[in-house]
């Protein structure tokens, strides 16, 4: 074969297996993916991409295009092939080593990237200097191109690591920018829906409240002036906590008071509470308005549905790593088959949105007709939240 046509060969070669070289770079995490070993999986892509490399470069080079005259190519790819084999090995394993280093790992990335490299080429150089004293016979010359060939090698596997590193921190960064864009979706999607469910309770309280006042300024001024303070107490703790969607312990059974205070100026002696909470329950959070919608329920299907003495119970107390809320009344048994209304049906959409997977509610009628709430979740109230109280 003419040298010139030699020539053209070997020009051809280094393009396809630099094309290849790049190729591969870029699918590097999609190689090789039936090894379930990370490391395995990782070094083999790592020898694929640096073999193309070096294959790519050395039947040009001065001293590579001179072993090609004297011994021909299939022993030059060959030599570079099991070069490449040895130094990927080394390499790769020194870049773990290096990269794995607790010092590097608090450098900046430009800084870490920099030392690894320097690391990468000085390993090269002594390595193949060694593996050339086997190989060949270890004049000047051949020591000189055992340097040079090193330093290339050694910038290669470097540029390949460089690259992987960068194109993983732009991966876990558009990653990160995509998770916290779920995150943000989802706490507005979750907002949104607390935000509808208090809209539809407070118009509730204000229809059957007004009602009431209206009746009471014809036949008793007094009362319907108490119901009208209460009133106003139950909407100022509503406005308070508008921005948010947790309220503690206290100020919820405060605003549960007001309530039942309504409810008892409205039928007078036929309904009576009690409230017990722990001192160390109080200032615990959850859900706005969740203890509410129980109470009501027990007054509509006791005090309202059979017009007798209706007795509630409330107490809030905290044992172990939980929070545990009863609400008992003496009114009728629930149902076997129980149906929640829109009431009981709220305080399960506030638990799930806040409280996912965190919380369990139970309805019973033994020993005694109560609703209880267990709550896993427990955050305190921090410096800055709103309070009842402001």
């Amino acid at each position: 074969m003419a040298p010139f046509t030699h020539l053209i060969v070997l020009i051809l070669f280094s393009s396809v297996m630099l094309m290849m070289a790049i190729y591969f770079l870029s699918r590097f995490n999609r190689l090789f993916t039936r090894i379930k070993s990370i490391w395995l999986r990782q070094i083999m892509a790592v020898w694929l991409i640096a073999t193309c490399f070096v294959l790519a470069m050395a039947p040009i080079s001065a001293d590579g295009y001179g072993m090609v005259a004297k011994k021909g190519w299939i022993y030059v790819i060959v030599t570079q092939f099991s070069f490449a084999v040895a130094h990927t090995l080394i390499g790769f394993n020194i870049v773990r080593f290096i990269h794995l280093r607790p010092v590097v790992q608090r450098m900046p990335f430009a800084r870490q990237k920099a030392v690894v490299l320097v690391f990468i080429v000085l390993c090269f150089i002594l390595v193949n200097m060694g593996l050339n004293y086997f190989a060949n016979d270890f004049s000047t010359k051949t020591m000189k191109y055992s340097v040079l060939y090193s330093f290339y090698n050694g910038c290669v596997i470097g540029f390949i690591y460089i690259s992987m590193s960068y194109i993983e921190l732009e991966r876990k960064r558009k990653l990160n920018e995509k998770e916290l864009e779920v995150v943000r979706l989802s706490e507005q999607k979750t907002k949104a829906e607390l935000d509808a469910l208090h809209s539809k309770v407070n118009p509730h309280f204000l229809y059957n409240a007004l009602n009431s006042i209206a009746d009471l300024s014809i036949t008793d001024g007094r009362k319907a002036r108490r119901m009208t303070i209460a009133l106003a107490d139950l909407f100022r703790y509503s406005i308070n906590y508008s921005q948010n969607n947790y309220s503690t312990i206290n100020d919820e059974v405060d605003m549960t008071q007001v309530y039942l205070e309504i409810e008892k100026i409205r039928f007078e002696d036929q309904l009576s509470y009690s409230v017990n909470i722990d001192e160390e329950a109080g200032h615990y959070l959850v859900p706005r308005f969740i203890l509410q919608p129980l109470v009501e329920n027990a007054v509509k299907h006791g005090l309202k549905a059979t017009g007798q003495m209706t007795e509630i119970y409330l107490e809030v107390k905290k044992e172990g790593a939980r929070l545990i809320i009863s609400i008992a009344d003496n009114g009728p048994d629930f149902p076997e088959q129980l149906i929640p209304g829109y009431g009981v049906k709220s305080v399960y959409d506030k638990l799930d949105l806040l409280f996912y997977d965190q919380y369990e509610i139970h309805f019973s009628n033994q020993p005694r007709k109560q609703v209880i709430i267990y709550i896993d979740k427990l955050t305190k109230n921090e410096p800055g939240t709103k309070s009842y109280s402001d």
